[in-house]
């Protein structure tokens, strides 16, 4: 019995293979706040295969104050998670970059070289709940300048843009991809959050989905969202760019 009938009974008729690529992801262990060891990150992996990914991105949090990670420390442990997904699960194909909070240490980041994904070198930031770093704008611009293109994960949960969506706008009209997490359309964060992001994807500032999968409540959530018909139906409209990847 598979990991979907486990949890629900029976298999939804759509499944994640649309979005074929998860770009968001903690499954890393001991790197962060995801998973803790191989072993979760394996079964975790395993469910996000039978919910239909077929290629998911390692992105441990960079942070300057709580997770001080670098390429050294990181690349160890995928390769040895690697490893495990071609011996347990050989048709998921696994690859690394990271979530770099943008903040004080950034710009270190920035010259010493960012672990990125895809062809378009691709990189994956995150802003503060709290507030956003004041030259946020600067860095996704450096960023641009450098020759990569940014991706900026859940612009829907910053809730010192819950009133009005400016920012959000310009950054997307400045060629910021704006990637939305599939637990916030799931309800995962609450209704507030699943509203923001309902509406940011209908407004069409949305450009890619992850699962931003930290722990098993987090891929109940994402797998959950099979059984929701506002979730099946954008995933039926094809609304995301991640099959392209």
């Amino acid at each position: 019995m598979s990991f979907l009938n486990n949890i629900f009974g029976t298999k939804s008729e759509t499944d994640f293979s649309v979005l074929q690529t998860d770009v968001h992801s903690h499954f890393l262990p001991g790197l962060d706040d995801g998973c803790k060891t191989f072993e979760e990150s394996m079964s975790l992996l395993k469910g996000m295969h039978q919910a239909g990914f077929k290629n998911i991105v390692c992105t441990p949090h960079i942070q300057a104050v709580h997770y001080q990670n670098s390429r050294e420390i990181i690349m160890p442990v995928f390769e040895q998670l690697q490893l495990l997904v071609e011996k347990e699960v050989p048709s998921l194909t696994l690859s690394v970059a990271a979530e770099y909070l943008l903040d004080e240490g950034f710009e270190e980041h920035l010259k010493n070289g960012l672990l990125t994904f895809g062809k378009e070198k691709y990189v994956l930031t995150e802003l503060s709940y709290f507030t956003p770093y004041p030259r946020y704008r600067n860095l996704l611009q450096e960023i641009q300048m450098k020759g990569f293109k940014p991706i900026l994960a859940h612009p829907e949960r910053y809730g010192y843009w819950v009133k009005h969506n400016e920012p959000i706008e310009e950054l997307h009209g400045a060629g910021v991809l704006l990637q939305v997490n599939i637990p916030s359309l799931t309800g995962y964060y609450g209704s507030e959050v699943r509203k923001r992001a309902f509406g940011l994807v209908e407004k069409g500032l949305i450009s890619l989905a992850g699962s931003d999968v930290h722990n098993a409540n987090y891929l109940q959530s994402v797998i959950g969202g099979l059984q929701q018909r506002s979730v099946v139906k954008i995933l039926q409209k094809n609304r995301f760019l991640n099959g392209e990847l």
